[in-house]
C-alpha cells in the first residue's frame, strides 16, 4: 500500500541546478538503458543551463527538502519542454502536480514531445487528458518523438 507523500511544488532556484540536472540524466538514463546517448553529461548541463534556465519556467518538486522532480514549461509557447519525476518517488502523483502546475500557467493548452517508444509517458500524458499528434525526430538526442498536446 502506497503512502501518501506530501511533496510541495516551488519555483527553481539557483541553488536547485546541480541536483536536477543529475535527476534529468540519470532518469533519462534509467529510462533508456539500451540507448546510447549522444551528448555527454557536460552537454546536458550546458543546455540546462544556457536554454532551460534562460528561457523556461521551471518549477520543482520537493519531498522533505529533496527534489523529486521537475518541469520546464516555455511559456511564450505553451510548450512542456522537460518534465521528469526520479524513479524512486514515480506514481505517486508527483508527475501529474507538476503537470497541473503546467496547466495553471498555460491554461488553454499545451504541446510537449516525448519519446514514441515511451510508453509510460504517453500513457501518462493520455489520462491527463493529451491527445497523439505528428511525430518527428528529437533534436536533442535523434530518436524518434511523438508529439502531445493537449486543449483546455
Amino acid at each position: 500500500m502506497n503512502q501518501q507523500i506530501r511533496t510541495t511544488i516551488r519555483t527553481y532556484r539557483s541553488s536547485d541546478f546541480d541536483p536536477i540536472v543529475a535527476l534529468w540524466y540519470r532518469t533519462w538514463h534509467q529510462t533508456f538503458p539500451h540507448l546510447q546517448h549522444p551528448y555527454p553529461y557536460s552537454a546536458w548541463e550546458a543546455r540546462f543551463r544556457e536554454e532551460l534556465v534562460v528561457q523556461g519556467s521551471i518549477w520543482v518538486a520537493e519531498i522533505e527538502n529533496q527534489i523529486a522532480g521537475f518541469i520546464v514549461i516555455l511559456v511564450d509557447r505553451q510548450w512542456i519542454d522537460q518534465l521528469f519525476v526520479d524513479a524512486q518517488y514515480q506514481s505517486q502523483g508527483i508527475g501529474a502536480a507538476l503537470l497541473d502546475q503546467a496547466k495553471a500557467i498555460c491554461p488553454q493548452e499545451l504541446t510537449l514531445c516525448t519519446l514514441q517508444e515511451n510508453l509510460r509517458a504517453r500513457s501518462f500524458y493520455e489520462r491527463h487528458g493529451f491527445k497523439p499528434g505528428k511525430k518527428s525526430v528529437n533534436s536533442f538526442n535523434g530518436q524518434p518523438n511523438i508529439e502531445y498536446y493537449w486543449r483546455s
